[in-house]
This record gives structure tokens, sequence and C-alpha cells, in this order.
């Protein structure tokens, strides 16, 4: 089991240039079960926050915005375990200390409280997390 970090999903919805393909094969083959994957809730927090941004910046370009709620829709349809976020996780958030943002530390302490050592991200930064190993969608096969 590995755990999904939230930019695998947004990069797969938008298309991300550099990324944009890698995530989507990632949700593909999530979606066909040859990969068990599990995340928090709070990434789906994080992916409403940034689809809303996203719409802004369409919306002032005079594009159609994405909608929210079909792609919230489309991720919960992915067999995803989902990780309630609860004080055991916050306490267990608040005893690290590492050079990362906050909402990265409940990601870290998801996976900690559940005995799950890969995340799947882009994010280079979980690199300076010592207890966990980042698979970058770009090296995913």
């Amino acid at each position: 089991m590995k755990y999904l970090d939230t930019n695998v999903i947004v990069y797969a919805i938008e298309n991300h240039p550099k990324h944009g393909d890698a995530c989507i094969k990632i949700l593909e083959d999530i979606n066909n079960e040859k990969i068990k994957v599990c995340s928090s809730m709070i990434v789906l927090v994080e992916i409403i926050n940034v689809l809303k941004k996203i719409n802004k910046i369409l919306e002032k370009e005079g594009k159609t915005a994405l909608n929210i709620k079909n792609n919230i829709d489309a991720i919960l349809s992915l067999p995803i375990m989902w990780f309630d976020l609860n004080f055991l996780i916050i306490k267990k958030s608040a005893e690290y200390d590492y050079n990362i943002s906050g909402a990265d530390y409940v990601h870290i302490a998801t996976m900690d409280l559940h005995s799950i050592a890969i995340i799947i991200s882009a994010d280079m930064e979980l690199d300076k997390v010592d207890i966990i190993k980042r698979l970058d969608p770009l090296d995913y096969k």
C-alpha cells in the first residue's frame, strides 16, 4: 500500500505539462486496481482548495471553470482507502520537526500511524522526511 499525495490528483486534473501524463497513468492504475493506495481526507480538502484557485484564474481568463463536484465525485469513485482526520493524527503531526508545510505533517502522521512507508508525490520537499520514501510520479512504472 502506498500513500497518494494531493499533487498527483491535481496534476492529473489540470494535465500538468511535466507530470500530467504520469499522474493520469497512476490514477488509471488505481482505478484498474493495479496499485493499492490510501490517503487522508485532508487531500480532498486540499483538492477543493486548489480547484477553487484554478477556477478563479480560469474565470479571470474568460475560460470555462472546472466542475469541482464532478472532479470530487470522480476521485471518490476510485478505490482509494481514505483515512479520517482525527485528534491522534493532529497530535502526532505536532511531534515532527521537518522543514515542510503543515499539511504535509498531517500526511506524514497519517502514514506513520498506519505503517505506510512510500508516498507517491511530485513534492520534492518530502525528501527531507527520513521516515518515508517519496516515489516521484515520473519514476512510477
